[in-house]
């Protein structure tokens, strides 16, 4: 255990840059299995929830590799996140209430011609936000043939377009 003790450096005060990479080596291999128990949504566009995750989990693997603080121990610490957010999902996928609570409601900003004031100062999102969503996702810019616009719990608007009449 002496050589895998050197080769990552898990009791020196100072890594070399050998012991950096290879502590990459492995971080990057145990890295894929976590995405795996996690789950590939968690490294996806969605809510703040996984976003979070990503964010927590980057910053601790990120120290696994350059910093001596534990290097097991900021594995554990990394797969305990993973674990609590698989837990978080599957809880909130069995309860709607408790995913409205964790990962939020889609918020309705513009229906059938008039813009929801109280809501859109709520969320910070102008005419202007509107209008770019609509150019970008329908390629439309009037108001007028939009019936809906939400911002989805994401962050990120969406826009239902009026129905053509025949």
């Amino acid at each position: 255990m002496d050589w895998l003790n050197s080769l990552l450096g898990l009791t020196v005060s100072e890594l070399t840059p050998g012991q950096m990479a290879a502590r990459a080596v492995v971080v990057f291999f145990i890295s894929l299995a976590y995405i795996r128990i996690a789950g590939l949504r968690t490294f996806g566009k969605s809510s703040a929830f996984d976003q979070i995750t990503a964010i927590i989990y980057g910053a601790i693997m990120g120290r696994s590799v350059v910093s001596t603080s534990s290097f097991g121990g900021a594995l554990l610490a990394t797969l305990v996140i993973m674990l609590l957010h698989r837990l978080v999902a599957y809880l909130t996928l069995k309860s709607k209430k408790l995913g409205a609570i964790l990962k939020g409601k889609p918020l309705l900003l513009f229906r059938n011609g008039n813009i929801e004031e109280t809501n859109t100062r709520k969320a910070h999102i102008t005419a202007e936000d509107m209008s770019e969503a609509m150019r970008l996702l329908l390629t439309i810019n009037n108001l007028d043939e939009v019936k809906e616009v939400y911002l989805e719990r994401s962050g990120e608007l969406s826009v239902i377009k009026k129905e053509e009449k025949p």
